[in-house]
């Protein structure tokens, strides 16, 4: 009997007493560790039968099943084979009486460790693949268990399968980080790698299973460390030390079948011979036992099938039903969403369609106040000065010298020019209106961006203060042409010029140029030393009809509205660089 199975039908065990509240539960289950490990078999089936009894009169069905495969375990273990037949029938028919279909692999399993014990590698290797399928993800624990055991099984039968089997059950467990069973699984690809001499793959897996065992890990599962050393030992060419080291400790797995191994690696065929001998008369005396249970486990397998026959069949029509009901509920539900969602489209489509309607009038409303205010101030003072200027010169009697009609005539020019610019400002506002769009790319064409620059700063450098620095610096070549919309550029940055020129009363103007390689973009920089705008001030000055708080130069707030509109219609970006403090800096950003 394999030790490992038992092993685990144990943790399934210890789950029942951990998880159960039942005091009682846990006084049973610590009496049945107890029973289980001495062997007494009245007092264990007198014991485990009233515990099934109670599991099952709480309806705690899932512990009670456990209960009764550790039952056919301990069945098995004590070579009632017979018994362990009556044990899986029982159970499989207890799951098949509640409908447990989840837990039909209990029963699965245990005949195949029945078959397993009566050395019919064949059907164990059936019964052991169908626990898998049963199982499917619902027990990871049983899933790694049943592979090594399979990979015991086809160690010699066939090495490829059972090392397959220990690598799954290896990939599972690192999965879940589950050292315990990541190194019980490592030990039996060692074991295998072993009994088929497969010395290299030994040695590497040997390195990994001594890395994880060195981590002093209290959940590494040493249960095989001494197989793993005889076969270690052996490899290393020490076959009397690894002998005498299995006479000495338990190996968990036939010592038969590894002395075996280990006269065949040591060329001792006289003793290899003795001990297939040995190993054949241990066999033969347990198939007098698997003759006796033949015909009671025909009788079983043949109750094991019908059962998933019966399964099977109860699943195919359940799965019809659930499908056709599946299919009408989701016709139905295709016509009710396609309904609703039209005339839900239907409403967002007005909604939005009022929505913007509104926002439209408020922002008509909003700009009809804003356009009011600011142009009946902006307008009324320099028409009263020119009319006040204009009542002194055509006022009979005064005498005025040339100086003072000279100023005068200065004056009325200077307050007309600044009708005409908030005139213009207007136009060209609703100019760019228009523009809001991308201007067509036949309006483009090559332009040396240093003699654009230098253009504006010619035109504009009469117009500043004596106590302004006016200058250009850039970082490309004079004969750097870029493909734009000139005329537009020129707007923009006559705009934002006669912005610095306007709030500058010392220091400088500068206009940059700079290629922005890594964004594939020129920037045109107007940086000044004036001013500069608020940070409170500095998310909404490119609103229309926006000025700084506390600004009482003229104008009415268009500059930098019209600027971005038309940096946006030609593909370019203009901002305020917000980290400047000496004044202000707006950067244009165009497309190269």
């Amino acid at each position: 009997m394999n030790l490992l199975t038992v092993l685990l039908l144990f943790c399934f065990s210890s789950a029942i007493a951990a998880n159960e509240e039942d005091e009682k539960v846990r006084q049973m289950y610590r009496q049945y560790r107890v029973l289980y490990d001495k062997g007494d078999d009245n007092a264990f089936y007198q014991h485990v039968h009233a515990f099934e009894a109670y599991l099952k009169e709480k309806k705690d069905l899932k512990s009670y099943y456990k209960i009764m495969t550790n039952e056919g375990f301990y069945d098995i273990k004590q070579n009632h084979l017979f018994r362990a037949i009556q044990t899986a029938q029982a159970l499989d028919a207890e799951a098949r009486k509640n409908k447990s279909v989840d837990y039909y692999y209990l029963a699965t399993a245990l005949m195949g460790n029945i078959y397993r014990a009566s050395h019919d590698i064949r059907r164990a290797e059936q019964y052991f693949k169908q626990a898998l399928d049963e199982v499917d993800d619902r027990d990871p624990k049983f899933t790694m268990v049943t592979q090594r055991d399979l990979a015991q099984l086809l160690c010699v039968k066939n090495p490829s399968a059972a090392i397959e089997y220990t690598t799954q059950a290896e990939k599972l467990a690192e999965e879940r980080q589950d050292l315990d069973n990541l190194s019980l699984s490592k030990a039996m690809k060692l074991y295998v790698l072993f009994m088929n001499g497969y010395k290299d793959e030994f040695d590497k897996t040997y390195r990994e299973y001594e890395q994880l065992r060195q981590q002093g890990d209290k959940t590494f599962n040493h249960q095989y460390d001494n197989l793993v050393e005889i076969a270690r030992l052996t490899f290393d060419g020490a076959y009397q030390e690894a002998l005498d080291k299995l006479k000495e400790e338990r190996v968990f797995v036939d010592s038969s079948l590894v002395a075996v191994c280990i006269y065949d690696h040591a060329g001792d065929t006289e003793n290899g011979f003795k001990a297939m001998k040995r190993r054949y008369l241990e066999m033969d005396s347990l198939f007098g036992l698997v003759q006796d249970a033949n015909f009671n486990q025909m009788a079983t397998e043949r109750s094991l099938m019908r059962s998933r026959e019966e399964a099977s069949a109860n699943k195919k029509a359940v799965k019809r039903l659930t499908n056709w009901i599946i299919g009408i509920c989701v016709a139905f539900l295709i016509i009710y969403i396609m309904g609703r969602r039209r005339l839900v489209r239907i409403i967002w489509d007005k909604n939005k369609k009022l929505q913007v309607a509104l926002e439209r009038a408020e922002e008509s409303s909003r700009m009809k106040s804003a356009f009011i205010d600011n142009m009946s101030h902006e307008i009324r003072t320099p028409l009263n000065a020119i009319g006040g200027f204009s009542g002194v010169l055509c006022q009979p009697g005064i005498d005025l010298s040339e100086d003072e009609k000279k100023d005068i005539q200065d004056r009325i020019t200077y307050n007309v020019d600044l009708i005409t610019t908030i005139v213009n400002e207007v136009l060209e506002l609703s100019k760019s209106e228009s523009e809001k769009n991308l201007r067509p790319d036949s309006e483009m064409s090559d332009v040396m961006i240093n003699g654009l620059c230098r253009k504006l700063l010619h035109s504009k450098a009469n117009d500043s203060n004596e106590d302004v620095e006016t200058r250009f610096t850039t970082n490309v070549a004079d004969d750097y042409t870029i493909r734009t919309h000139p005329s537009t550029v020129s707007r923009i940055l006559k705009h934002i010029f006669e912005n610095a020129q306007k709030f500058t009363e010392k220091g400088y103007i500068e206009l940059r140029c700079e290629y922005d390689k890594p964004a594939g973009r020129v920037k045109l920089i107007v940086e000044d030393t004036g001013i500069g705008i608020k940070p409170e001030d500095r998310d909404r000055i490119f609103g229309r009809f926006e000025k700084g708080e506390g600004n009482f130069k003229e104008g009415i707030g268009l500059g930098l509205p019209i600027c971005r509109r038309l940096a946006s219609s030609i593909g370019g970006e203009i901002a305020l660089d917000s980290d400047y403090t000496h004044g202000c800096r707006f950067i244009l950003s165009l497309p190269v």
